[in-house]
């Protein structure tokens, strides 16, 4: 049995449902009796470090009733390294924080809109649900096929007015290794907000803010997608 709730799967029975934006989803997997983090972690084809990570566990021990994050980590590396773009060169890199990513091909361009986009989601989105992260992060993204708004990561950001985390500085945080999650399921193609361009917290919009102008898609935490 499987039902949505905020876009996001529940999963009860280990059967997989899917988030519109691609087949690498993000999953709430309760834990049955019996069950154990390795199983998991192969069974959803995920490494136990990312499962930890994404729940914010250091050991092995999960119960029944439990509800697990099941991050979509994507395979960067390609699958005949011969066939392969000329990207970078394949390494295993360590990010801001510690942050180390799967081993594939990364530009230097890659790692360093990574790292922002890590920064932008943990400036914005700390403390909000995992889909809310890579909501935000999954925001940035469509603005960047949007011709209302710049065509990268950097520029898009940065542009004016636009975000209050760039104007107070607090952008410049090291992100921890959830914002990373969030941005590595955002640039496979997950993407809770269907497409939306627009977030806010509606507590710290006045009512008469040009943003309510938007139409609103759905609220994931304290933030309203639009």
């Amino acid at each position: 049995m499987c039902r949505q709730q905020r876009h996001v799967c529940i999963c009860y029975f280990c059967r997989q449902s899917q988030l519109k934006g691609g087949t690498h989803v993000t999953l709430i997997h309760v834990v049955q009796a019996g069950e154990t983090l390795w199983r998991l972690a192969d069974r959803y084809q995920v490494s136990l470090d990312a499962l930890r990570l994404a729940n914010q566990i250091t050991g092995d021990r999960i119960f029944p009733g439990q509800e697990l994050v099941v991050p979509a980590i994507p395979e960067m590396k390609p699958e005949k390294v011969e066939e392969a773009p000329v990207l970078g060169t394949p390494i295993l890199p360590s990010l801001e924080g510690g942050f180390a990513l799967p081993e594939g091909y990364y530009s230097q361009g890659d790692l360093d809109d990574i790292s922002l986009l890590a920064r932008l989601v943990y400036a914005e989105a700390r403390g909000e649900p995992f889909a809310g992260q890579v909501a935000v992060a999954a925001v940035l993204l469509n603005r960047l096929e949007h011709p209302g708004f710049p065509d990268s990561v950097r520029d898009a950001i940065y542009q004016p007015r636009q975000f209050e985390v760039v104007t107070n500085g607090t952008i410049n945080q090291t992100p921890d290794n959830l914002a990373y999650l969030a941005v590595l399921d955002a640039r496979k193609g997950v993407d809770p907000t269907n497409g939306s361009v627009f977030f806010w917290n509606p507590r710290k919009v006045g009512a008469s803010s040009w943003v309510w102008t938007q139409t609103v898609r759905l609220q994931i935490g304290d933030h309203v997608f639009a």
